[in-house]
């Protein structure tokens, strides 16, 4: 149980750091000389560590998610670079990864997450619609449905912190002005 608490405190931390280094690069946050590439180091090791504390299947899909924004053109700012590299580094390293579950998740990262990408830089989509968008479900639905066909609970509750994470993040952001 002590691991996935630790675990699950990584994916909360996961989630921060990947918004403060996006606030950091697209939104004017101003922190401090460095912060940029600080943030970005500690979103790449959070990742790293979620998948050496884990297992095969949560780092497959946490690789698959990290390659997915790439095809998405999500990491378009040297730290999201360096937290990639790190990702990947880490995973290539230390884990097998489970090609079969990588495939499916990048295609339902890849799909979903160019969708969410669409509404917001093209249709700008306010109201319910945007809202959901916005959300990011397309991480903890999938993992919930695959835990429920196959167990492996860690694997929602990683991408569910991680999404919750991120979105808290993001309001605190937009309530303190950054858009």
């Amino acid at each position: 149980m002590e691991i996935y608490i630790i675990s699950f405190v990584y994916a909360v931390l996961f989630g921060v750091t990947m918004k403060v280094a996006d606030l950091l690069d697209e939104h004017g946050l101003k922190s401090f000389r460095g912060d940029r590439i600080l943030f970005g180091i500690l979103w790449g090791i959070f990742g790293a560590l979620i998948i050496l504390r884990t297992n095969e299947v949560v780092a497959a899909v946490l690789v698959a998610l990290t390659m997915a924004c790439i095809v998405r053109n999500r990491l378009d700012y040297l730290n999201h670079q360096i937290a990639a590299t790190i990702i990947f580094i880490t995973a290539l390293w230390y884990r097998d990864i489970n090609f079969i579950v990588f495939m499916i998740f990048f295609g339902i990262f890849v799909v979903f997450g160019g969708i969410k990408d669409y509404f917001d830089d093209v249709v700008k989509k306010q109201g319910v619609l945007g809202k959901l968008s916005e959300m990011m479900l397309y991480y903890p639905i999938p993992t919930f449905i695959y835990c429920s066909i196959y167990g492996n609970w860690l694997l929602f509750w990683i991408f569910t912190l991680y999404t919750i994470a991120y979105n808290v993040t993001k309001g605190i952001a937009k309530k303190k002005g950054y858009r």
